[in-house]
């Protein structure tokens, strides 16, 4: 008995995304979602319905020369994880932003239900030095 819901192959699926958001594709991008999914980013930010379906479309906006890349970490029947690595120019500052990140997305019948993403950023050239644990 198949009990996963989970799109047949889960790298490909990584591997599709990261395609999708290196073309920079709004409309790919904001597919395959349930209709009652969400996403949660930042500080407990969350977004659903129309906001989350435009968000892709709204950081290529931003991030105009984003370039990106996906890799696949692990799976179970209904969530697989990944990470990215990104760069894009800043519109306001000019500058080069780097970022790491990992995100987990559920699939209800192979379909997002839930995104969740965690994300670090600092200007390329300056990036923060390994202090240990740093509550400030």
């Amino acid at each position: 008995m198949n009990n996963t819901h989970l799109p047949k192959d889960p790298v490909q699926w990584v591997k599709d995304l990261e395609h999708i958001w290196q073309s920079m594709d709004s409309e790919k991008a904001s597919k395959g979602y349930t209709d009652d999914a969400f996403i949660v980013f930042g500080c407990q930010q969350i977004q659903t319905g129309k906001e989350m379906l435009n968000r892709p479309r709204d950081w290529f906006n931003y991030a105009k020369d984003l370039k990106i890349n996906k890799n696949y970490i692990a799976h179970n029947n209904d969530c697989i994880v990944a990470s990215w690595n990104s760069e894009y120019t800043d519109p306001k500052t000019k500058k080069i932003i780097s970022e790491r990140g990992i995100e987990y997305f559920r699939f209800r019948n192979g379909e997002v239900c839930e995104q969740y993403a965690w994300q670090h950023s600092w200007e390329k050239g300056n990036k923060p030095e390994s202090l240990g644990i740093d509550t400030s």
